[in-house]
């Protein structure tokens, strides 16, 4: 398994910016501002479990959120700094490799 977080520098969020980040991870409001206003990770998960394709999708639409609202977003992957291009080959490569043992799967071949 593999943790990735997720995070921004310390800043005074907007209320757009926390009404868009609430929405993706379901956090509370206050808590998304605390996290905003103090750089915590926003998302911190083991993405390659039960959940991938949630966890996935939340990781994706978190790093667009942030991006749009004029945000860098600070990445990590097992507690290594990454880019959040980086993340997205990640995800992308790793929804292939499924994609194509659910195909094999079908054929017979696994």
């Amino acid at each position: 398994m593999s943790r990735v977080t997720i995070s921004i520098r310390p800043c005074q969020p907007t209320a757009s910016l926390i009404g868009r980040i609430r929405s993706i991870t379901k956090l509370g409001i206050a808590d998304v501002r605390d996290r905003l206003a103090g750089g915590e990770p926003l998302f911190d998960q083991e993405i390659f479990g039960n959940r991938a394709e949630d966890l996935f999708a939340q990781a994706r639409g978190l790093l667009l959120a942030l991006e749009e609202e004029g945000q860098q977003p600070l990445v990590s992957e097992a507690g290594r700094p990454i880019t959040a291009q980086i993340l997205r080959n990640i995800l992308q490569a790793s929804e292939a490799s499924a994609e194509e043992l659910r195909r094999l799967d079908d054929l017979g071949h696994v």
